[in-house]
């Protein structure tokens, strides 16, 4: 049994380190795993030895070493985007109420890797799995709206199908959109794909200022969101968003200081500057 009580102990530690990209203090750490300064010193030292851990600048400081990185670069890039975007998933559930799901576009579509479930006792659908339409969801007309301006033009040359009374089937008005999009840094699908539900999504970019995958809160038409949240709603998500992207970039900063090569998605990456 104590070897399997060191065992939690050294991932909660290992949890810990890694909430920091830039590392946290022994003091931290231990306040974080609520345990003596003495014990998290010694297991440091250990995580230290084996390559999980490593000193940093600032006094007594860690930060995830170089052997966990290396793992880190041998699983497949969905999950290991997952495994750094969970929970900031659940702290925007939390906060804000409502579903909150992770994306990836993937050629015309938006490819759902995740999903983290409202409080509410009438929760939604969970998307894990399924692939949506770009132009009738908010991950899709985020990945749109900074999509090369001749590869949106060949994606709007081709029909773009009704899913509900609401969906934007006008190319001119979706380019309309888009460009408000591009403008204020997140997008809404008001009904647009399932007539029940309104969504909010924000991009998340990588080290390269490629967007390769988005945050998505969503509700039922009838809560969400509700007025005197939105704007709050609104920050909270493009927030979120912002510090999945700090530790995506984070973490391939650090690949690329130990000479590994990051695994890198199978969907379509879309450059910040292409797109203008």
């Amino acid at each position: 049994m104590a070897e399997i009580q060191s065992v939690v102990r050294a991932f909660d530690i290992l949890r810990a380190v890694a909430g920091e990209a830039d590392g946290r203090s022994l003091a931290d750490i231990a306040r974080t795993v609520e345990l003596p300064k003495s014990t998290v010193s010694r297991m440091l030292s250990t995580l230290e030895a084996i390559g999980a851990v490593e000193r940093v600048a600032q006094p007594d400081g860690f930060r995830i070493g170089a052997e966990i990185i290396t793992l880190a670069a041998q699983v497949a890039y969905p999950r290991s985007l997952i495994a750094v975007a969970h929970p900031y998933l659940q702290e925007l559930a939390q906060a804000a109420g409502e579903t909150v799901s992770l994306g990836v576009p993937d050629g015309d579509q938006v490819y759902y890797i995740d999903q983290v479930d409202s409080w509410h006792n009438l929760r939604l659908k969970d998307w894990t799995g399924h692939r949506l339409p770009l132009y009738a969801t908010s991950d899709g007309k985020l990945y749109l709206a900074h999509m090369p301006a001749e590869a949106l033009e060949r994606y709007l040359s081709h029909p773009l199908h009704p899913h509900s009374e609401q969906t934007i089937t006008d190319p001119e008005l979706l380019r309309h959109e888009l460009a408000q999009i591009r403008r204020q840094g997140y997008a809404w699908n008001h009904r647009e794909y399932d007539p029940d539900i309104v969504s909010l999504a924000a991009p998340i970019w990588d080290a390269g200022g490629q967007l390769v995958a988005s945050i998505c809160i969503f509700g039922p038409f009838f809560r969400f969101p509700p007025e005197e949240r939105c704007g709050e709603i609104i920050q909270l998500t493009v927030t979120v968003a912002q510090k999945i992207s700090h530790r995506l970039q984070g973490l391939t900063q650090r690949m690329n200081e130990n000479g590994i090569t990051p695994a890198m998605p199978t969907g379509v990456l879309i450059s910040a500057t292409e797109a203008n």
